[in-house]
């Protein structure tokens, strides 16, 4: 009975109608009487009802479904870890209602691509302590907190110490020595995030009520690149992309059956126009390892003009004003081409920033402890 005839819903709206006709005497009459309504994040209103009755106010607190045709505003609630990571999601826009938060997945994609683009553990270990020494002042700065901490780890990976490659040896290679490696490891990350966006892509579709939709074509595409991008160590996987095109096509014609040809015709440019999109963002991520052959050579460069002088003081000065160079100059531009990988690459594929965020209203003075001067 509660489910078919919303019998709890009844219930509910008698309750408030009695307890409004009980003080409607009182409440009518009075200077007193208001009717607020508004957004709050106060989800089961404990904090609302305590200051109401702390402050002796009679009062009933009620919370209705939001109308259909209003978005209510998104309150982002994610662990102390991710918080920092949500200025990247409200750079393009606050997420929607059915949109993912991908706070808590930058929170470990941001440092990997930060560190692995700025590795070396000195200087990482400086922009740590600049994070930590800013942060109370900017809290914006704890960002400089984790991707130092990162480019810490990815220096012992690279083994290089305030751009030296000698005063360590390196868990992996020496970026100099074998480029080829370093350029590659990036590339596999980026099919990773291009393929996480993808299906948070499928997870919104799920939300929205449109995973019917997703399965018969856009999941389509995702087989197609992901088996193609397979091909490279393992040839077979080429059986799958042909399954994944006639796939595309029968969903394609599924979703408009009325024009077939045209339909086809449609979908097959539409679908080597996405196909090439997805090959161009694979493609913009060996830059992060570009940018890590840069910095090492960067970093080989001052080191080289250090070693040609002959004296303790200079050679000392150059290192010095070298690695402030690199810190200042090429943690920007790292800086710079990790958030152009997250918003170009990566929130492209899912995240649309429709929504609006929650900002509560600041609390009135208390005008009664307020000393007039004169």
């Amino acid at each position: 009975l509660t489910e078919r005839h919303q019998l709890s819903k009844a219930l509910g709206d008698i309750r408030r109608m009695d307890w409004f006709m009980t003080h409607i005497k009182s409440l009518a009459v009075s200077e007193n009487f208001a009717w607020l309504t508004g957004w709050t994040s106060d989800l089961d209103g404990n904090q609302i009802n305590a200051a109401l009755t702390r402050n002796n106010i009679r009062s009933l607190v009620h919370f209705p479904q939001a109308p259909e045709d209003c978005q209510p505003p998104m309150v982002m609630k994610n662990p102390w870890w991710a918080q920092p990571f949500e200025l990247f999601a409200n750079l393009l826009g606050t997420p929607s209602q059915n949109e993912a938060d991908p706070s808590r997945v930058l929170a470990v994609m941001v440092p990997l691509l930060f560190g692995y683009m700025f590795g070396d553990v000195g200087q990482g270990l400086v922009i740590l302590l600049a994070g930590i020494l800013l942060q109370r002042r900017w809290p914006i700065a704890k960002l400089l907190v984790v991707n130092g901490f990162a480019a810490m780890i990815f220096g012992f990976v690279f083994g290089s110490v305030f751009g030296s490659e000698n005063v360590i040896s390196p868990l992996w290679v020496h970026p100099i020595e074998q480029p080829l490696p370093v350029l590659m490891v990036p590339l596999a990350g980026g099919v990773v995030i291009l393929l996480l966006g993808l299906m948070l892509n499928a997870a919104e579709s799920w939300w929205q009520g449109k995973f019917v939709r997703w399965l018969q074509v856009e999941a389509a595409i995702v087989v197609l690149y992901a088996s193609l991008i397979a091909s490279y160590f393992w040839p077979g996987s080429l059986y799958i992309s042909l399954l994944a095109l006639i796939w595309y096509l029968i969903g394609s014609v599924l979703q408009s059956p009325h024009a077939m040809l045209k339909t086809i015709a449609a979908s097959v440019g539409s679908l080597l126009e996405n196909l090439f999109q997805l090959l161009i963002n694979t493609i913009s991520f060996v830059r992060v390892g570009a940018f890590a052959l840069a910095h090492a050579g960067l970093s080989m460069a001052f080191y080289t003009m250090a070693s040609a002088t002959n004296s303790m003081i200079l050679s000392f000065l150059i290192l010095l004003i070298g690695n402030i160079i690199i810190i200042l100059l090429e943690g920007l531009v790292v800086t710079i081409q990790t958030t152009r990988l997250i918003l170009f690459e990566f929130f492209i594929r899912f995240l649309r920033g429709t929504g609006r965020m929650f900002r509560p209203l600041t609390a009135p003075t208390d005008t009664s402890d307020t000393r007039r001067t004169t």
